[in-house]
């Protein structure tokens, strides 16, 4: 086997996987997610809890999607912007300007396509908790915390109609 034949074999063949998975790969982004889509009213989102990861896709005019992290807390879905990689300040990525932008997203958890609306969390005292349960998931202390680094965290609500 030469290189040349991996080259031109399964180079493509892995770009056509890629592509053919209806998202992102790893830490490479991805367009519109594939996937049954989900009901537009979930009353208990801890099912979230056990999936590690989750995808999240923005711009539907072009869609741009990504591999994130989600906690639930009963009728909560909350999304982190980077807790511990990649840009400090959530306004240098790609994804956050697409909400920012527009904030009608879809997340896929499970195979499963929810369409919802990115709300960024002010309030202190629910930002304190979104933090607190997406740290206990991820398993970050408080001693890995960045000072320099941003974080926002999104409330995934239910569309309006």
């Amino acid at each position: 086997m030469t290189l040349r034949w991996i080259r031109w074999t399964l180079a493509p063949m892995a770009l056509a996987g890629a592509l053919a998975c209806g998202g992102p790969v790893g830490p490479l982004a991805g367009g519109r997610l594939s996937g049954e889509v989900g009901p537009p009213r979930v009353a208990d989102w801890s099912f979230a809890n056990d999936h590690e990861t989750a995808q999240v896709e923005v711009r539907p005019e072009d869609p741009y999607s990504v591999n994130t992290w989600c906690a639930a807390i009963g009728p909560r879905l909350y999304v982190p912007t980077s807790m511990i990689l990649g840009p400090l300040n959530p306004t240098e990525r790609q994804w956050v300007a697409g909400v920012e932008a527009n904030p009608e997203l879809r997340i896929r958890i499970a195979g499963v396509v929810y369409e919802r609306r990115a709300v960024k969390v002010e309030d202190e005292a629910e930002f304190a908790v979104a933090r607190a349960a997406l740290e206990a998931k991820y398993e970050i202390a408080p001693e890995d915390r960045e000072p320099d680094r941003i974080i926002w965290i999104y409330r995934l609500d239910e569309r309006s109609s």
